[in-house]
Parts: structure tokens; C-alpha cells; sequence
């Protein structure tokens, strides 16, 4: 039996805040692999915007048709990572996605406030965010700040459209929801790790510097949870690129207990 990472107070502020950085990091190499990954990652994949990419894990393209590589699944399945996950979700534990925000220099872009489960076909909702920085994050070069609390009432909230070029995300969680002068700013080394809860209102500013600011974002569910590829199919007519209706899962702990497709994008 592993030992536990995460102690009692760190789980009681994870339910308090929605969400945790522990003190336990990606070792070293584990970090420097997953920056050399990245350089090649992006020597690959020249012609994709790097502000956000889809699905590095999948090596048949996944929805953004990115060349991947299966060691961005074996980074997202850590068994540090995995062994936390496990204390805040459970042990049954499905991977269905991961993404790459490349916040480059000097034009990275803003995310704009949001909650994550917006359009997720996963009923009942309950999604566990992995968030691990590639380069350090400064309080200059767009750090993802969190409104503490925010995920209390286990509800998604009205989001807004909001046009322009320089965000990620042009649905935007109305203001009414939250208050920004709460925020707190996640300031990591490269390595360190954060986990949020998927009801959690969060965004992250443009990058004006001359440093780039990546991060690999892990999602995961319970396998108590179903993943409705029907429904995602039906959201994928709206946003096509997020191939909600063709992600492969992974059950990466434990058993599935809700009848989830394992066939489905593999």
C-alpha cells in the first residue's frame, strides 16, 4: 500500500479552497523529460498554435490531428500523481484528457475567468484537474489564479460569450459569480503540481514577458462518473476541435463502476 502524500490538513484545505499544491514534486528528471518532450512536441507540430493543444498523449492525432507521443501519457500517469489523485477522487480513477497551454513570450493569452465543466459530457459531474508548469511561474507571466471557494455549491454557473483573438476561451464566467479581488495567484516552480476541482472558477492573464510560461494539464474523473460520448458528440457540434464525442479513455486505477466505453478513440 503506498503511503499517503497528502495529510489531513492538505485535504481539508483542498475542500475548503477546491484545490491543493502539495509538497511533493515531479522529480527532477521527470521534469527535464518533460521539457525536452515539449521541444520536440513543438518542432512536430510547427504548424499548430501553441496556446493551447489538444491531446498530446493520443498518437492517432486526437481531434486537433497534433503528432503525440505515448510519453505524455506516462507523464500524466505519474505514480506520484495517481497516488494523490487517488486521496482526493477515490481509487477508480479514468484519464480522458490532456492539453498543453503554451503561454508563449510576449503573446501568450489570457484565459479568461471560467469554470472547466462547462461542456463536459460526464455525468455526474466530478473531474479532478492535474496542472504541472514546465517553466516557472511568475507573477509577470500569466500564473492561473483561482477564486477560493468557488466550487463549494458543486454548480456551474452562467458564462457569457465574449469575442476576440487573445483569449483561449471566449466563454467567460459572469462576473456576478465571484469576486477577482479574492484571487490568489499560483506561483509554482517547474515541477511543482496542482490539483482543482473541476467546479472551481479560475483564468490566468496574457504573458507580456520575455519568458514562455507551459503547462501540461491532466484530466481526470472518477470511474464512479460516466463519460456520455453521445452527449459529447452532440457538444462537438459546437466545438468540433474539443473531439469530446471521439476521446479515448483510460482507466488508469482501480475499476470502472458506471459502464464507460474503453473502445471508443483508441
Amino acid at each position: 500500500m503506498t503511503e499517503p502524500i497528502l495529510s489531513d490538513a492538505d485535504l481539508a484545505t483542498y475542500r475548503d479552497k477546491g484545490w491543493i499544491v502539495p509538497d511533493w514534486e515531479l522529480p527532477a528528471d521527470v521534469v527535464a523529460e518533460m521539457r525536452a518532450e515539449y521541444a520536440r512536441f513543438l518542432e512536430a507540430n510547427a504548424g499548430v498554435a501553441p496556446d493551447i493543444i489538444l491531446a498530446p498523449h493520443q498518437t492517432n492525432g486526437g481531434s486537433m490531428g497534433v503528432v503525440g507521443s505515448e510519453k505524455w501519457f506516462e507523464f500524466a500517469t505519474h505514480p506520484g500523481l495517481i497516488s494523490i489523485a487517488r486521496q482526493l477522487i477515490g481509487d477508480d480513477i479514468i484519464l480522458w484528457g490532456t492539453t498543453i497551454f503554451g503561454k508563449p513570450a510576449h503573446n501568450g493569452k489570457e484565459t479568461p475567468w471560467h469554470q472547466d465543466g462547462e461542456y463536459y459530457p460526464i455525468r455526474p459531474l466530478e473531474v479532478l484537474t492535474i496542472w504541472i508548469p514546465l517553466d516557472d511561474v511568475t507573477p509577470e507571466n500569466g500564473p492561473m489564479k483561482f477564486i477560493p471557494g468557488s466550487h463549494k455549491r458543486h454548480e456551474l454557473f452562467s458564462h457569457s460569450w465574449v469575442g476576440g483573438d487573445n483569449k483561449t476561451i471566449n466563454l467567460v464566467c459572469d462576473s456576478e459569480h465571484y469576486d477577482e479581488r479574492t484571487a490568489e495567484p499560483l506561483l509554482l516552480r517547474a515541477g511543482q503540481v496542482s490539483f482543482h476541482d473541476v467546479y472551481m472558477i479560475h483564468g490566468s492573464d496574457a504573458n507580456h514577458t520575455d519568458q514562455r510560461r507551459a503547462a501540461f494539464i491532466v484530466r481526470l474523473m472518477p470511474a464512479s462518473s460516466f463519460y456520455d460520448h453521445a452527449l459529447g458528440a452532440e457538444i462537438g457540434k459546437q466545438h468540433p476541435a474539443q473531439g469530446y464525442g471521439i476521446r479515448p479513455l483510460y482507466l488508469v486505477s482501480g475499476e470502472d463502476r458506471a459502464g464507460n466505453n474503453f473502445k471508443i478513440g483508441h
